[in-house]
């Protein structure tokens, strides 16, 4: 009689645990689909850390200053310089400051030489082209 009750439990320990593993494996599974179905942050909407132009952007970049550019490193920026060339979904401004816009882009609504003002996420600075890198670029419309 002492062994039956000692399998009883013993069962019972075994479906407790089989079925807490059960739980565990579920939660994980709803968990990764959440995370896999949430939006990406619209960096459009965020607010910029710095408003520079972009000569001086291009400057503080080249000339290495690693505490100033470490602190813009993946984050917002609003940067203003003359529109240098289009390429596909990418504007570049003068000296080298390369904003890949989040939208496409119509070349007919931008000009070259002309004064534009861009905010978008800094990814960080090309050696080999000598350029500051931006993704997620939206144009700023002044009011």
């Amino acid at each position: 009689m002492a062994q039956k009750d000692k399998m009883k439990m013993q069962n019972s320990s075994k479906k407790y645990f089989v079925g807490s593993i059960a739980l565990l494996i579920i939660a994980a599974v709803v968990f990764g689909l959440s995370e896999y179905a949430r939006p990406a942050a619209d960096r459009s909407q965020e607010g910029s850390v710095v408003s520079i132009s972009a000569d001086q952007m291009h400057d503080r970049f080249v000339q290495g200053e690693s505490t100033q550019t470490a602190a813009w490193m993946n984050e917002v920026v609003q940067v203003t310089g003359v529109v240098r060339s289009l390429q596909g979904n990418t504007v570049i401004l003068t000296p080298g400051v390369v904003c890949a816009m989040e939208a496409p882009i119509k070349p007919s609504d931008w000009k070259t030489s002309a004064e534009v003002t861009i905010k978008g996420r800094v990814l960080g600075f090309d050696d080999l082209f000598n350029e500051v890198q931006l993704d997620f670029c939206v144009q700023v419309v002044e009011p």
